[in-house]
């Protein structure tokens, strides 16, 4: 049918837990690990509250490999990029940053780090315009091909030359082109 309960809830101790509880939790496990399992450590130990708890309480709050505080700018970025790779799958991120556990890093992913990646995703994917009454900065043509191996193969007498030339400047802008007739020379700026 279900699963049995683990323990009889009845007889548990709900809600927070005591300093004199986490005395003796810490110092149950400190001697005996978890004495076999952490159904069986509640009872051993001499608590009132469900394995689960116990596991929990040692897990997010009382391990001394634990780190509490604030995240490093280090951890921040180590998160992001996680994040990108795999998405959401807390325990694989939080393993990766030593002392750190998955509902920590879920915490301060959802409170501090959701808008940045938001914002960061949101300028990636925006075209960069610019702003009301600036001109964009000028880009420079793309290469072309390479005007003097092109020209070595021909020989005119220096006519091709000359135009060709005049055509590469007034693609780069740097002449400007002035409507001539049949035969007239294009002036420079």
């Amino acid at each position: 049918m279900g699963k049995s309960p683990c323990c009889d809830k009845a007889r548990v101790k709900r809600g927070a837990w005591s300093r004199e509880e986490d005395a003796i939790l810490t110092t149950f496990v400190a001697r005996f690990a978890n004495a076999g399992n952490w159904t069986t450590l509640p009872h051993k130990a001499g608590l009132r509250r469900c394995g689960k708890s116990c596991r929990l309480r040692w897990l997010n709050y009382l391990r001394p490999a634990l780190r509490r505080g604030g995240f490093t700018e280090e951890e921040d970025g180590l998160i992001l990029s996680l994040y990108g790779h795999i998405g959401s799958k807390w325990s694989a991120i939080a393993a990766k940053l030593p002392g750190r556990t998955d509902n920590d890093v879920k915490n301060h992913w959802s409170t501090k780090l959701k808008k940045r990646h938001v914002m960061l995703m949101s300028t990636a994917a925006a075209p960069s315009t610019p702003p009301t009454g600036v001109a964009p900065p000028a880009t420079p043509p793309p290469a072309l091909v390479d005007l003097e191996a092109a020209l070595a193969t021909v020989d005119d007498g220096g006519e091709l030359t000359c135009e060709a030339e005049q055509l590469y400047a007034e693609l780069m802008g740097l002449i400007e082109q002035q409507p001539t007739g049949h035969g007239q020379q294009r002036s420079l700026l």
